[in-house]
């Protein structure tokens, strides 16, 4: 079955403790989230175009009609295949919302799933086929749905599927008014599913700059209930990539 996806390009992975590594990004359309502090406000909706890179890293593009079958895609993603490439990244837009086009994939690089964890059920279709799952956990103060505490409780069911089977780490979005009530939230509900999960601080990358005093703060208070926190930017925005 098609899949409506936005870009498909190779760069290098720049948020959470992969941040560094190689990938080739296939961005899908769609997602059931209004985010303040979204960067890819394109993919909320079906464009109907979806712009894939010529040469891997090279930033040059041609544009081509959506949906896109599964071998389009496939063969794109082998093309900006490089030596250092590591995975394929599954971002959006929201992909859990194309898992069955994930599962007909069918390729041996190892899929990086990016998701805000909205759809435990749809986690549950493709847990078996994700060998890291970047899953994200929204704050009250995101504005991104009206329905927050059912939102809250979607995600933390798909961070506790995918913690079985993947190598899961959680992204939490630290905005400057974010404060230790409504973090607590977020580092209540993975200490419940497993403390060890890698706890991820991601200040939002915006003119508001996120005051060091206040990550500190918020680090030592996840930190007495989880095992492994960390404060880690958006380092592709540092080096100007995609």
């Amino acid at each position: 079955m098609p899949a409506y996806i936005n870009e498909i390009f190779n760069s290098i992975q720049g948020e959470g403790p992969y941040a560094g590594t190689r990938q080739v990004f296939v961005r899908f359309e769609e997602c059931q989230l209004q985010c303040d502090y979204c960067d890819t406000p394109q993919t909320r909706n079906v464009s109907g175009s979806c712009r894939i890179e010529t040469e891997p890293g090279s930033g040059n593009f041609f544009s081509t009609k959506t949906p896109l079958n599964r071998d389009d895609v496939v063969a794109n993603i082998v093309k900006l295949w490089t030596p250092s490439t590591k995975h394929i990244s599954l971002t959006g837009g929201e992909p859990l919302l194309n898992s069955d086009f994930i599962k007909s994939l069918d390729l041996e690089y190892p899929l990086y799933l990016e998701t805000n964890a909205g759809f435990p059920e749809k986690a549950r279709e493709i847990k078996n086929i994700i060998s890291i799952a970047s899953c994200d956990i929204k704050l009250p103060e995101h504005r991104c749905t009206q329905n927050y505490p059912e939102l809250l409780e979607k995600e933390l069911e798909t961070i506790s599927i995918l913690n079985k089977t993947a190598d899961t780490f959680v992204k939490v979005i630290i905005l400057p008014q974010t404060t230790k009530e409504s973090l607590s939230l977020a580092v209540e509900g993975v200490r419940s599913i497993d403390k060890d999960i890698p706890f991820i601080l991601q200040p939002v990358t915006s003119d508001k700059k996120v005051p060091s005093s206040l990550l500190f703060e918020l680090m030592d208070f996840a930190g007495e209930k989880l095992k492994d926190v960390r404060a880690i930017p958006q380092t592709h925005k540092m080096m100007n990539l995609l």
